[in-house]
């Protein structure tokens, strides 16, 4: 793409919606097991709120700038576009700044001295200032009144139209959080949350589990007008199950739907285990089942071992119960073509029988996960290196294949 292209891309406002949402899940962790009445809503009241029966508790703006180099100055669009909005609002509803915390959540910095700053959070200046609501609507006003900015004549009209203690009430009730972590940060700030709930060093998987719930949670929510809220009870009834699955004797399981990117199911075509499948007759979709199971228990155990779930050996043990399980199965059928001095159909029709077994039959759980795909696919895998096969004299088949 040319320099010029770039001009038109449309990733920092993409990532201003996605921060909202994951803005969202960060803040309302802390309403968790304290408070099961409060609702979180994004793009409902304001960027992001939290309500309860019906009330507003908090109105967010959320800024969001990939770069950072954002100054919330005195004439800030950021900032004048918020308090173009609260005004509004007050307005409109003048009990709004008495019952309602208003907050600016901006990933830009507030100058030390302007407006912005007399707007943090007590104790949080990074001059150790208090807060100053009076001086701030002075200086805004004085912003406002000047003009010059055509784009904010809306903004500055909507704040004067406010009388003075109106505007200092306002301001009483905003706070500016500056400097907030970007887009991609605030995943270590779930993480923080959540180790108060998961298991010692599994936050950031309870942190994967939660959004891989999340963010279905707001596409459908963003897609019903109006848009519902979304209960703190159903996240702590997410997280609780997501405790249960973390506890240390047992396993997730999160691969068993996904599907195999098309270029991995072409590259599987060569395979021995697909190989071994087709000189016993095995076609059609049954190969395209056992691409899928193979791509699942691989991805699924390697995503194990990439986290530490797994102990040293576990992995081996398991596959020496699988191959345990086939050998003397294998052994019966290859008596039994023997007696009967099996013709090619025979055998490839006891290989399909053997495997059936597998496909129907052959579940051994992996500590406490006993999916089909993990068994199944495990059985693959092993068939992969020769470890175990279906047609009567498998490797020499397979050989001869080759030749």
């Amino acid at each position: 793409m040319s320099a010029k292209m770039t001009n038109f891309s449309s990733a920092p406002s993409a990532a201003g919606y996605l921060y909202q949402a994951r803005l969202a899940l960060a803040l309302c962790l802390k309403y968790v097991n304290v408070d099961s009445s409060v609702e979180v809503g994004i793009e409902r009241l304001d960027d992001v709120s939290f309500e309860s029966s019906g009330t507003a508790l908090e109105l967010l703006q959320a800024k969001h700038h990939i770069d950072r180099v954002a100054s919330l100055s005195d004439k800030s669009v950021d900032l004048w576009k918020t308090i173009r909005i609260w005004s509004e609002a007050a307005a409109s509803d003048p009990t709004l700044p008495a019952r309602t915390r208003l907050a600016l959540v901006t990933t830009g910095s507030a100058p030390e001295g302007g407006a912005a700053s007399m707007l943090r959070p007590s104790g949080s200046s990074a001059m150790g200032h208090a807060r100053d609501p009076k001086s701030a609507a002075s200086l805004l006003v004085a912003v406002a009144e000047a003009g010059g900015n055509q784009e904010l004549k809306a903004a500055y009209a909507a704040f004067l139209a406010l009388s003075p203690t109106m505007r200092i009430s306002l301001l009483s009730t905003v706070e500016v959080l500056d400097d907030q972590p970007l887009l991609n940060d605030l995943g270590e700030v779930i993480e923080t949350e959540l180790r108060l709930i998961a298991p010692r060093g599994k936050a950031s998987l309870a942190r994967e589990q939660l959004e891989g719930w999340w963010w279905p949670k707001v596409c459908l929510a963003l897609m019903q007008d109006p848009v519902p809220p979304i209960s703190v009870l159903e996240i702590e009834a997410k997280l609780d199950d997501i405790r249960d699955g973390l506890k240390r004797d047992a396993l997730v399981a999160d691969q068993e739907h996904v599907d195999p990117p098309a270029d991995e199911i072409a590259d599987y075509e060569g395979r021995p285990f697909v190989r071994q499948l087709k000189i016993v007759g095995i076609g059609g979709n049954r190969i395209e089942y056992a691409k899928r199971d193979y791509y699942r228990a691989f991805t699924q155990r390697s995503k194990w071992v990439r986290k530490h779930l797994v102990f040293d050996g576990e992995i081996a043990k398991y596959e020496v119960t699988l191959i345990e399980e086939w050998q003397p199965r294998f052994q019966q059928m290859r008596d039994k073509v023997a007696g009967d001095q099996g013709t090619g159909l025979s055998l490839r029709q006891a290989g399909q029988a053997l495997y059936a077994w597998v496909e129907a039959d052959a579940r051994f759980p992996f500590r406490s996960v006993a999916h089909r795909f993990l068994t199944v696919g495990s059985y693959h895998m092993l068939a992969n290196d020769f470890r175990v096969g279906w047609h009567p004299d498998y490797e020499t088949a397979c050989a001869e294949e080759d030749a």
